[in-house]
């Protein structure tokens, strides 16, 4: 470990601001700090409010704005861009922050599709941004990278195989290529690149998360990459107390407010929308002691949920109803508990969740509410994964995914693109210079030979390709620089009376309906086109919530083998058990692999039986018309037959991102076969045994089929 002392003398600037009122250095910045300021690209792994934004920014700001001149006698360009994975968290990064750097006389600014527009003339120092307004300031000012010195990556296992991920890498790529073509014709040899950091609290991959995003990709040059894991996290102490229904919810929030350690602030997490509304009404009617009650999701206005964060941080005894929106490390205050209604789906939800509890504590009080004994052994499983992540081999080993590029990104890509080019064009040689991949050209002119014929892109000079009318639509509607969402929601709720922007909805509402929002009942009193007046409603029953669409999520792996190893199963083993109906097999394989096995075992019965019908029950299981001894050998034939029949769905439920509709049919198709991940559904498969459970697991597994 590095002396602190010798890390504080050549801290010489941002000791004072950043550090001095701590006394010391935390663990991870002292062993973060030292490879930063020597310029190495660097990933730093550690828990929730350990200090890694101070020891990623102190040693950047040190290095790269104080070794030469003071900030105030620089001329103004950036040089730190920081990008986050939300605009919240843009936000709240920026008002931590701006203190600080005002004092260091560093000129910060934000941008995100909730702030103005960032000056090229007279650019920030340091900028927080997200991907999108990244892409977004690539098109509009590409001379703002020119000066780039260094580059943030926050939550970067919110990126990392995901089509916001792979947006990430290409942008880093036209910023390198702008950088390159800049000091080419200045002259300077050799050519440099910008230092890259990234930071998370989970990483189940570290060495490939690295290699992605860490290494310099076009410059030809190898930098120094090092991996920061900084052990430690707070003590989890989690209860389990069953809700069947939303008076239990009640009943456990009441205990915990009782006794010396008394519960005063709860952030409760619900997997969907409607839940949060439905909770957050119930809670305003019949929690039993005063407490504010506030509700947090997506569809609300952002001016509304900077409200409800500043609100919440400031009050006494409160209750947070959120959706997956406040996972990250949004700063809104000290949180007494984390309540969690139902599971999440994957294990890193499930991490972000625990850990905005007890941030400066030793200790992380959590109550998990499962609804079924399914949702039960989910959540034991998922304690016990959160257990194995202080074991970094054991988790890197176990829980790493394979790695796939989202080729969807390269039609977001082509338009931005577009919009950057000062010709109005672009040829296949520009769209190859950013792919961070290896792919062969031929795929690449599919991709523009499908864009012409959906009307995207026209053809222009041999060799060249120029917008058409379906992209001047997008580009107008400023809808080309994100890889996440789908279409735009037609209907804005507003306040009738002072038509504030209340939320974005999924329909048109017409007068005397009702609905449920922010917690609160509503009543439609007016509609003028795509805007629906609402006003509060006196305490009545509501006639319906507000439905919103929400995707459908799939239990992965992981989570299900989990659940097979807590309940004592080595690892291979399938359980079958008889009733008078059939059998249901356990195969802990998740809802995507247990998709498939019941499409490959409805083949074989089939073949005997015309009528059989086998089906997918849950995440852990499938409904057999009789008994299964052995799986049917292994076939890979009949394997992507079944697969590609079940293309519509899996692509449901893969996060493929938003422009996947626009790919070619034939890679489309290839793209979720290869996110299916078949060698591995193939190892599964091949090293399967179908066991009889002993007495005392038949009673266990009978209870998760519900």
């Amino acid at each position: 470990m590095p002396d602190s002392n010798q890390i504080k003398a050549q801290l010489t600037h941002t000791w004072p601001i950043f550090f001095a009122r701590h006394g010391n250095f935390t663990g991870v910045q002292q062993q973060a700090i030292p490879p930063i300021l020597a310029g190495k690209n660097t990933l730093v792994i550690a828990a929730t409010a350990s200090g890694k934004t101070e020891a990623v920014l102190a040693p950047l700001l040190e290095r790269y704005l104080f070794d030469h001149a003071q900030p105030s006698t620089r001329q103004p360009a950036l040089c730190l861009l920081y990008i986050c994975p939300t605009r919240a968290l843009v936000r709240d990064l920026y008002e931590r922050l701006s203190l600080p750097l005002q004092t260091l006389g560093i000129n910060l600014a934000m941008k995100s599709g909730d702030t103005g527009p960032v000056s090229a003339s007279a650019p920030p120092t340091v900028l927080i941004t997200t991907p999108e307004s990244t892409d977004s300031l690539l098109t509009r000012a590409p001379r703002l990278f020119t000066t780039l010195s260094a580059l943030v990556l926050d939550e970067i296992h919110l990126f990392d195989n995901s089509p916001r991920g792979d947006h990430v890498r290409c942008l880093l790529r036209r910023i390198e290529l702008i950088q390159a073509y800049h000091q080419q014709q200045a002259g300077t040899i050799p050519p440099v690149t910008f230092q890259r950091v990234a930071l998370s609290a989970t990483v189940p991959d570290p060495a490939g998360v690295a290699s992605r995003y860490l290494a310099a990709t076009t410059s030809g040059e190898k930098a120094e990459i090092e991996i920061i894991e900084s052990p430690g996290g707070r003590q989890l102490l989690a209860d389990l107390v069953p809700m069947r229904e939303l008076a239990d919810l009640v009943t456990a929030l009441a205990l915990r407010m009782t006794g010396e350690s008394a519960i005063r602030k709860a952030l409760l997490f619900c997997n969907t929308r409607n839940e949060v509304e439905q909770v957050a009404a119930y809670l305003r009617q019949y929690l039993p002691y005063e407490a504010a009650i506030f509700v947090h999701y997506s569809n609300l206005d952002p001016a509304i949920r900077l409200e409800t964060e500043t609100n919440f941080a400031q009050a006494g005894v409160a209750i947070c109803v959120s959706s997956s929106t406040l996972e990250l490390g949004i700063d809104i205050g000290t949180i007494d508990d984390v309540v969690l209604i139902g599971p999440p789906p994957t294990l890193s939800s499930f991490l972000q969740r625990i850990g905005r509890g007890g941030r400066r504590r030793t200790t992380t009080q959590v109550l998990c509410l499962p609804r079924s004994p399914l949702e039960e052994i989910r959540f034991l499983a998922l304690l016990d994964l959160a257990q194995a992540e202080q074991n970094p081999i054991q988790r890197t080993r176990a829980y790493a995914a394979a790695y796939h590029f989202h080729p969807s990104v390269l039609v977001q890509q082509i338009f931005s693109l577009l919009k950057q080019s000062p010709t109005g064009a672009i040829r296949l040689a520009d769209l190859r210079r950013i792919v961070p991949v290896a792919m062969e050209d031929e795929a690449l002119r599919l991709i523009f030979s499908e864009l012409v014929t959906s009307g995207y892109l026209q053809s222009g000079r041999p060799g060249e390709w120029r917008p058409g009318p379906a992209l001047d639509e997008l580009i107008d509607a400023h809808e080309i620089y994100s890889n996440i969402g789908a279409e735009l929601l037609p209907a804005v709720i507003v306040d009738a009376y002072s038509g504030r922007t209340i939320a974005q909805a999924g329909r048109i509402r017409i007068e005397g309906e009702t609905l449920l929002m922010g917690g609160r009942k509503l009543e439609v009193v007016w509609r003028d086109r795509y805007r629906i007046g609402v006003r509060p409603m006196p305490q009545a029953l509501v006639a319906e919530e507000l439905r919103f669409h929400t995707a459908p999520f799939a239990v992965p792996l992981e989570v299900s083998q989990a659940v097979a190893a807590h309940l004592k199963l080595s690892p291979g083993q399938l359980c079958l058990l008889y009733d008078d109906q059939g059998a249901w097999l356990f195969h802990f394989w998740g809802d995507l692999y247990g998709t498939l096995l019941a499409a490959i075992l409805q083949h074989y019965f089939r073949r005997d039986d015309e009528f059989a019908i086998v089906s997918a029950h849950n995440e852990l299981c499938v409904r057999l018309p009789t008994a299964l001894r052995v799986l049917p050998p292994w076939n890979a034939a009949i394997v992507h037959r079944q697969v590609r029949q079940l293309l519509p769905r899996l692509e449901l439920v893969l996060e493929l991102g938003r422009f996947h509709s626009l790919l070619p049919t034939e890679l489309a198709e290839r793209t979720v076969i290869e996110f299916f991940d078949l060698l591995r559904f193939e190892q599964l498969y091949q090293a399967a045994r179908v066991i009889e459970p002993p007495s005392r697991l038949r009673a266990q597994l009978l209870a998760l089929i519900g």
